[in-house]
């Protein structure tokens, strides 16, 4: 008799465990900006009754004397570190969850990184120091500073240069004063409303345009001004320039390096609707993803500006502040500080002990306990959050102090592979680290993402400044006789950057500039 299909049970003993609340919080919060943590702090200030602002001279007890009833142990004053901006040194106490990510990823390719290994656990409680105290004084940050040197920066940060201005200055730095282009990029400037979209009347910023209708208003022909938009779009802050949200967004993302195939490219072209709802089950179907995919491209949309402009409004919240801040020492040396403008100290209230005492409810007793492990692992994540950004930010700027001392052209081919030897961390954590985390430096504010660029083949020059070479060449060049590829690779070769016609051509679609043929003007 055949034998029919059966069901049959076994068991099987298997283990497997968590990632810890206390380490998934350490990993959200190394991704957050200056911005974003400082929210999260007013959060848990507001939810965690036994977590406090600690003011200036206070005496705070250690997390361990809290614990134990006692307290003395107070923290130690701040360093003379705190004021010098020092690189970290190699022995700093931080938790590397990168590698172990990776494991876990590899290891669970659904992407749920909540179960690790027995081992892979083991490790990361060995790595797991965290802050001592309530909160580390050592670090160097910005409130230490001298007043002088503070208010140098943060008046370079606050000057009141309005978009106009910032655009005017870009423009007569990358066109002659005579290019037949150049005239016609300040008019569309003078077109700008305070978000940075065209208008036809900049006080009236809710009437939207359309290139034809400004073309027509200006007097000037539609081809005419696609030439001097293509200018204008280059220019900073991305996004600025366009006649609408959704161009701007698109421009965003095309600055990023994204494809016309991206999926978050597809999102904001054909679904902005879905988008608007937040309908993440219509959004996986009709781009056919799946839930991890989504969540990257969401991830991406959410670092674009729907108001590029609004960064120079005078009446708006308009200066993004910095992660951290290069400046050059009196010795001249090149200092890195943790800008912690806006950021609370904090502490775990001192008398946690008599909380416990104050009541014989079970369900009390273990409230009060679980706010105060809470409170002390926040404390202890912000601090390892600070020390690993401020430590990846003195080795970027240890590798790009040429950068530091001369601007753009100097900037040397770097990968996340160098930092992490450098600081002894995984790649993936410098990745995390870096994610939406902006630097003060003297050549001005950047993304700490933007030192990241790998060499061309046969070249000691950063891809970066390659491209920047490559669009400037264009922008100055006769436009009744546009640069071919090969000559563009002549003239980088004239000026010691060897690369091949083809890298040429490669970086040129890149920056998505048409080819010699279709910039050919009468």
């Amino acid at each position: 008799m055949a034998a029919g299909p059966f069901l049959s049970q076994r068991l099987a003993q298997s283990q497997t465990l968590a990632l810890t609340p206390a380490m998934q919080l350490k990993l959200k919060l190394w991704q957050m900006n200056l911005q974003e943590l400082s929210q999260t702090i007013e959060r848990e200030l507001e939810e965690n009754p036994l977590l406090e602002l600690s003011e200036d001279g206070d005496e705070v007890p250690t997390l361990e004397a809290i614990e134990e009833g006692r307290d003395s142990d107070v923290a130690e004053a701040p360093s003379d570190q705190a004021a010098e901006g020092v690189e970290l040194p190699e022995g700093v106490d931080t938790m590397d969850l990168g590698p172990l990510l990776d494991a876990a990823g590899e290891m669970n390719p659904e992407g749920d990184l909540e179960k690790f290994t027995e081992e892979g656990v083991a490790q990361v409680q060995e790595t797991d120091c965290g802050a001592e105290n309530s909160w580390d004084t050592d670090l160097p940050r910005t409130s230490a500073l001298p007043e002088e040197d503070r208010l140098s920066w943060e008046d370079r940060l606050s000057a009141t240069e309005s978009l106009q201005d910032h655009l005017i200055g870009q423009l007569y730095e990358t066109l002659e004063h005579d290019d037949s282009r150049a005239h016609l990029v300040e008019r569309l400037i003078d077109r700008l409303d305070p978000k940075g979209f065209l208008r036809l009347d900049p006080d009236q910023p809710g009437l939207e345009t359309t290139a034809a209708a400004l073309a027509e208003d200006m007097g000037v022909t539609e081809e005419a001004l696609r030439h001097a938009l293509d200018v204008l779009q280059e220019f900073d802050p991305s996004g600025v320039g366009c006649f609408t949200v959704q161009e701007s967004l698109l421009l965003q993302l095309r600055h990023a390096g994204a494809e016309p195939d991206d999926l978050a490219v597809r999102i904001i072209q054909d679904h902005s609707e879905l988008l608007g709802q937040r309908d993440s089950v219509k959004l996986r179907r009709v781009l056919g993803c799946s839930e991890e995919e989504l969540a990257i491209a969401m991830d991406q949309l959410k670092h674009l500006n729907p108001s590029p402009g609004r960064a120079f409004d005078p009446e708006g919240d308009r200066v993004v502040k910095p992660d951290v801040v290069v400046l050059k020492g009196e010795d001249g040396n090149w200092k890195v500080y943790l800008n912690d403008e806006g950021l609370p100290r904090l502490r775990v209230n001192g008398d946690y002990q008599r909380f416990l005492a104050s009541t014989d409810a079970k369900s009390d007793k273990d409230f009060i306990r679980e706010r105060f492990r809470s409170a002390r692992d926040f404390i202890r994540g912000v601090e390892d959050r600070n020390r690993t950004v401020l430590r990846v930010a003195a080795q970027i700027a240890e590798l790009q102090k040429e950068f530091l001392e001369h601007g753009i052209e100097h900037l040397r081919p770097m990968v996340l592979r160098d930092v992490a030897e450098a600081t002894g961390f995984h790649e993936s954590t410098i990745s995390r680290v870096v994610k939406s985390k902006t630097i003060h430096t003297p050549q001005g504010l950047y993304d700490l993402n933007y030192f990241f660029s790998a060499r061309p083949k046969d070249s000691d020059v950063s891809a970066t400044v390659v491209k920047h070479r490559i669009k400037a060449y264009i922008q100055a060049e006769d436009v009744a006789k546009p640069l071919s590829d090969e000559a563009i690779a002549g003239l980088l070769e004239r000026d010691g950057i060897k690369v091949a016609r083809r890298t040429v051509n490669k970086y040129r679609e890149e920056l998505r500039i048409p080819p010699a043929s279709q910039r050919r003007r009468r």
